[in-house]
């Protein structure tokens, strides 16, 4: 799997690529303060994405403050009103409120799928086999000369 972002001591960099200046550049994510980088190359990047941490967490430790933690441990979600209802009726046959399940969810996800997920999904439908009508009962085991094989339900699953 291709990285979307640089990581190096639990921070992100994006990655972006400016055709016009024929040059690649990025910022550190998820930090109140703007700190951006860039390089001509992939791995200049990722060199110059250290670089930037490096001197980020030095100003931070030089002036005394403690580097950005924005996440406060809430945040919204905007589901639509047909997923809000379902996840609310699961929740409660579970015996649970919608933030504990949320959280659950989550929490799976993290542990089972560090690298991401992809969705695999499959298709529905039916095989019709027609043998050839010199084709007996005794020349065709079983008897039968059309097959007719279902596929299991379409389901969503997490592929590593």
């Amino acid at each position: 799997m291709k990285p979307k972002v640089l990581e190096y001591r639990g921070y992100q960099g994006s990655i972006e690529v400016s055709p016009e200046d024929n040059v690649l550049h990025g910022k550190i994510l998820h930090i109140v303060d703007l700190v951006t980088f860039e390089a001509q190359t992939p791995a200049g990047l990722r060199q110059a994405f250290e670089h930037e941490v490096e001197e980020y967490l030095a100003f931070c430790e030089e002036e005394g403050v403690a580097p950005d933690k924005p996440f406060s441990g809430t945040f919204n979600v905007r589901l639509g009103s047909e997923l809000h209802r379902q996840l609310a009726l699961a929740a409660s046959r579970e015996g649970l409120g919608i933030n504990e399940t949320l959280k659950k969810i989550v929490e799976i996800w993290l542990h089972d799928c560090p690298d991401g997920f992809r969705v695999v999904h499959h298709h529905n439908h039916m095989h019709e086999h027609f043998y050839p009508a010199e084709m007996t009962h005794d020349s065709f085991r079983g008897g039968m000369n059309i097959s007719l094989t279902e596929h299991p339900r379409p389901e969503l699953r997490v592929v590593q």
